[in-house]
């Protein structure tokens, strides 16, 4: 690792505020909102169709 190397973090955004934005990674880091990239969680489908049809 070397100084100004980018490096990829994971958490959850806890505040946004004038250009910039706290994630927690266990602790609270604050960064410029230009650096971080929104990465949404995957979410199955709720199933609410049948997975199959019924003979008729």
């Amino acid at each position: 690792m070397t100084k100004g190397q980018p490096i990829e973090l994971m958490g959850d955004i806890t505040h946004v505020d004038e250009g910039r934005v706290t994630v927690n990674l266990g602790i609270p880091v604050t960064v410029n909102a230009d650096t971080v990239r929104l990465v949404t969680r995957y979410v199955p489908p709720k199933g609410k169709t049948p997975l199959s049809d019924n003979a008729t």
